[in-house]
């Protein structure tokens, strides 16, 4: 399918899992349906709960429901100023209506407790290091991990890492979300991780771990560090071109 044609005429989505990530559940409206095969069908809400894969994140799943029909979300596709979502037609006739948006909320909360350990880990192997880190890429699915520039750390300092998030995780502290400014945020944001990954937008957000410097992060978090209970390190990957992966679990 080409997604041009399902986004094509479409003013954009509401990104409500921005800004409201512990929302379960929520009241939408289809705006355009154009049908797949297999029983599927591609369809744009005016404001959606799922966030689409992307930024290390999978794809949330999860139901959308109609007065006489439900569809079940299997991915969420940014396109363009769009959230397009690939879904199955489980009983009925979609239609252009209001629903009821459903998360898969166990997927959606373990996928927020890793990207939160994502960005604490960030910081720990900055501080276990005295470095400024750079992150490459991510993936919060399976196996989860975050992986690095530069030289891989060794076991002590494997070990120093894990203990500094846990004791982090133990005190707690919240995790907030600041929209600023693209101006106004840079300089908050030298030592970020990602920095060089940052898209090139006017505004930009913020999350920011308690006792952390704020990170760029579209992704959908934890509200307190308490939550995630305990971070394991699993392993250590060394790639080509002086990088490593951490794989890790929550």
């Amino acid at each position: 399918m080409n997604l041009d044609e399902v986004s094509k005429g479409h003013a954009g989505t509401e990104l409500t899992y921005l800004h409201e990530m512990n929302l379960r559940s929520d009241q939408a409206k289809i705006v355009k349906l154009v049908p797949d095969k297999g029983g599927h069908v591609y369809l744009l809400l005016d404001k959606t709960i799922f966030h689409p894969k992307g930024g290390g994140q999978p794809s949330d799943t999860g139901t959308i429901t109609g007065s006489e029909f439900q569809l079940t979300v299997k991915k969420a596709i940014h396109h363009q100023d769009a959230i397009v979502h690939w879904a199955k037609v489980v009983n009925g006739t979609p239609k252009i209506a209001p629903v009821t948006c459903t998360l898969d909320w166990p997927r959606r909360y373990s996928t927020m407790k890793r990207h939160t350990a994502a960005h604490l880990l960030d910081h720990c192997l900055g501080q276990s290091s005295n470095t400024h880190v750079v992150t490459t890429d991510s993936w919060l699915g399976e196996p989860c991990y975050v992986a690095y520039r530069g030289k891989a750390p060794s076991r002590d300092s494997l070990r120093d890492i894990e203990l500094l998030a846990n004791e982090k995780i133990a005190s707690g502290g919240t995790v907030s979300i600041k929209f600023m400014r693209k101006e106004a945020a840079a300089p908050l944001l030298s030592q970020a991780p990602n920095f060089e990954r940052i898209p090139d937008l006017e505004e930009i957000r913020l999350v920011i771990l308690a006792g952390c410097a704020p990170i760029p992060c579209g992704g959908t978090h934890v509200s307190d560090l308490k939550e995630l209970q305990q971070l394991s390190l699993l392993s250590l990957q060394e790639l080509p071109d002086a990088a490593f992966r951490l794989y890790f679990h929550v």
